[in-house]
């Protein structure tokens, strides 16, 4: 990100709330990182009370979407105008969305709510990563990287768990309200301890890129996901889809070749290991959400099990990510970061067959051993 504005003030006593910044921002990124993992065991409750089963996908995809399309503006944002009120502005729009989930009548409305809480953590996850990097030193941050991916692991372990439990024995609109203690208790860290001088600039936003990413994305997300389903793949509506999104891919490489501050630099393509890793964390995140959508649904579905058994099964694969990457930090430098990625599509692959395998004979054991190799495969 192309910084623009002086984020940190370097006042003396800007050490002694770091602190106190850096748990409202941890706190921020449990709220959000948890929301992803929470839900997926409660949806086949949520969908056996509001009905509306062919929308299931989107609760997720709709999430995912609105996240994907505002992280760039935002953070392009918070160059102009400052970290404090993006974070702020994003964490009350998340806090918005979850309060109006729990009171969802039926499917589409959570949708559109969803919708709200994808913009909003959009806005607030690229702020934590620079908020940190505006307080701590390059060597500093290692550490707190280290605080900040402990984050991320004990959400993916407690997460399903918490949905199935909730789901179980409450209501599953808790598993939105869940968020608000937590979000405010950010905000208010945030909004206390938290210090700027921003260097104010035009605004040169590329709303333009924005908008057609935002078009052809979401024309490919309903090429995907009603295509085969609620219309033929060669149908009308499928097909036109499918040219909107290839229409919207060719304007917005236009585009981002002209504008001034492109939304995406084309540039950054160009580098053969940005655009490796970059296929690669496509791939893995396609695997990591079909595995979260739809195996609890599976297990409570065809297998018969309750919430909390799905869940618990779910979680065994954010057992196995945090254990391979504490490995596969301490191998790296022996095999290489080369070797450590074969070996970690090689645990993926084991995972993958696992599941293509499984049938409610094998019981849910079949399907945590799938997830583990899974989240194994994730952390190398």
């Amino acid at each position: 990100m192309r910084r623009q504005a002086e984020a940190v003030s370097q006042h003396p006593s800007a050490a002694s709330v770091r602190p106190f910044v850096l748990v409202s921002v941890m706190l921020a990124m449990f709220m959000t990182a948890i929301e992803s993992t929470v839900v997926s065991t409660a949806m086949p409750s949520i969908v056996g009370e509001l009905g509306g089963f062919a929308l299931y996908s989107w609760v997720f995809s709709a999430f995912l979407l609105a996240q994907a399309v505002t992280i760039p503006v935002c953070g392009k944002l918070a160059d102009l105008f400052g970290r404090k009120p993006v974070f702020l502005f994003g964490c009350s729009l998340f806090l918005l969305g979850s309060l109006l989930c729990g009171f969802a009548p039926s499917m589409l409305p959570l949708i559109f709510f969803r919708v709200l809480q994808g913009l909003g953590a959009g806005a607030v996850q690229p702020m934590v990563m620079t908020i940190v990097g505006d307080l701590y030193t390059p060597e500093e941050r290692g550490r707190i990287q280290g605080y900040l991916s402990s984050v991320w692991g004990i959400s993916s372990v407690i997460g399903p768990a918490l949905g199935g439990l909730i789901v179980q024995y409450a209501d599953w609109a808790y598993i939105f309200w869940v968020n608000l203690p937590l979000g405010i208790l950010s905000m208010a860290g945030m909004a206390i301890f938290l210090r700027e001088q921003v260097e104010k600039k035009k605004p040169d936003v590329d709303y333009v890129g924005s908008a057609l990413m935002f078009t052809g994305v979401s024309a490919l997300m309903l090429f995907l996901i009603q295509g085969g389903v609620a219309w033929p793949w060669l149908s009308f509506p499928s097909l036109s889809m499918f040219v909107i999104f290839i229409a919207g891919l060719v304007l917005f490489v236009f585009q981002e070749m002209r504008a001034g501050e492109p939304m995406m630099p084309l540039e950054l393509w160009r580098h053969p290991v940005i655009g490796a890793a970059n296929v690669a964390a496509l791939i893995n995140g396609m695997l990591l959400m079909g595995v979260s959508t739809y195996l609890p649904a599976y297990i409570q579905g065809v297998m018969g099990k309750s919430a909390t058994v799905a869940g618990f099964s779910l979680s065994v694969m954010s057992l196995g990510g945090p254990l391979a990457s504490t490995i596969a930090g301490r191998m790296w430098l022996k095999v290489g970061v080369r070797n450590n990625a074969l070996i970690g599509g090689l645990f993926l692959t084991a995972g993958g067959l696992v599941f293509l395998t499984l049938d409610p004979g094998k019981g849910a054991v079949w399907a945590a051993v799938g997830s583990f190799l899974t989240g194994v495969g994730m952390g190398f």
